[in-house]
């Protein structure tokens, strides 16, 4: 390559290279531009919706300004609460900003739709509410679901059953979102998420749901059921855990016999969550078991036997402390290691 020519190929990167500076001032120089609008236009915006407009006014800016306007109504709705967030709500309402969002829930892409089904929990009127019945339809999974937990949280939801069947709660639709939306319906209709329980054709995960979204009711009521789900469970299914873990949660003695038939179960997660139960009862009786579980192969069983040993009292505390001493390897390993993090002087 000649000296001319590696001229000329400097020259060209030097153009390029000037090029590309151009184009990024003015690519920033738009977007300032653009930026300084928006807020502009929200500065504008903000007394409409937090005061008191003419229609005539509101309606000017609800057609010119839709999109600014929806986004600035959902992020002020989020941040007042009580009664001005009800004035909020109808003014919004007022400016067509419910009107814009069921627009998106309707056709928009499936993100925009979960964020919009989101949204209009907010909106209690009834065009909004008729909109998100519709989207318990949609062909998206989380849409639907997203539709079920605003109008469960409104209290607008159809009963517990019918959303089951809807969305097939359970089986195609699995998930830990089915506690939340339990938990919403279960604030004003608890009846419903316990018939679910006591339903024989509601799916195993729909039981264990509804479950965990009572268990801090304190209705002890409960622990029957959950004790005979228990025993018939299926020791390497999901549910079995989740079952033993409300037991502990309600820390009723009724629990005793299913807690105590699993901690000899032949998957370390059940023992695991066996032993947790039985320490936040309070089993008295399922002090050797645990005992003989700080040898257990897993590290979670034998954290939980430790920790429910503690739990238990002086007497088991004093056991611990025997295996930490006389134990095998990893017994007293477990054993120690639990007295040192529960500052336990045993």
């Amino acid at each position: 390559m000649t000296l001319l020519s590696l001229w000329a190929v400097s020259v060209v990167l030097s153009g390029v290279a000037l090029l590309i500076m151009i184009g990024l001032i003015l690519g920033r120089f738009v977007s300032q531009r653009r930026q300084d609008d928006l807020s502009q236009q929200r500065k504008t915006l903000l007394p409409l919706l937090l005061g008191d407009a003419g229609d005539e006014v509101i309606h000017d800016a609800s057609v010119k300004r839709s999109p600014i306007l929806r986004d600035l109504s959902i992020e002020l709705i989020q941040l007042v609460r009580g009664e001005e967030r009800q004035q909020l709500i109808a003014t919004a309402t007022r400016l067509g900003v419910a009107e814009s969002i069921r627009k998106v829930l309707a056709k928009g892409t499936t993100r925009a739709r979960v964020v919009a089904a989101e949204t209009l929990a907010d909106f209690p009127d009834e065009f909004t509410t008729d909109a998100l019945h519709r989207a318990l339809e949609d062909r998206n999974d989380g849409v639907r679901l997203a539709a079920a937990l605003a109008l469960a949280s409104s209290d607008r939801a159809p009963p517990a059953q019918t959303l089951v069947q809807l969305l097939d709660l359970g089986m195609r639709e699995q998930s830990m979102l089915i506690v939340a939306l339990f938990q919403e319906i279960a604030r004003s209709s608890p009846a419903e998420i316990r018939s679910l329980i006591d339903d024989q054709i509601s799916p195993p995960k729909v039981k264990a749901a509804a479950i965990e979204a009572l268990s801090a009711s304190g209705d002890y009521s409960l622990v029957p059921s959950i004790v005979q789900l228990a025993l018939k469970a299926d020791p390497y299914g999901e549910e079995l855990p989740r079952y033993l873990r409300s037991l502990g949660a309600f820390q009723h003695p009724a629990g005793s016999p299913a807690i105590v038939q699993w901690l000899s179960a032949p998957t370390w997660w059940v023992r695991t969550a066996a032993a947790e139960a039985a320490g936040r009862i309070g089993l008295q009786e399922t002090q050797s078991t645990l005992v003989d579980l700080l040898d257990d192969p897993d590290w979670w069983v034998r954290f939980r036997a430790g920790e429910a040993l503690v739990r238990l009292g002086a007497e088991a505390q004093q056991l611990l402390a025997k295996v930490a001493a006389t134990g095998s390897q990893r017994a007293s390993s477990a054993a120690r290691l639990t007295l040192a993090e529960q500052a336990v002087q045993a």
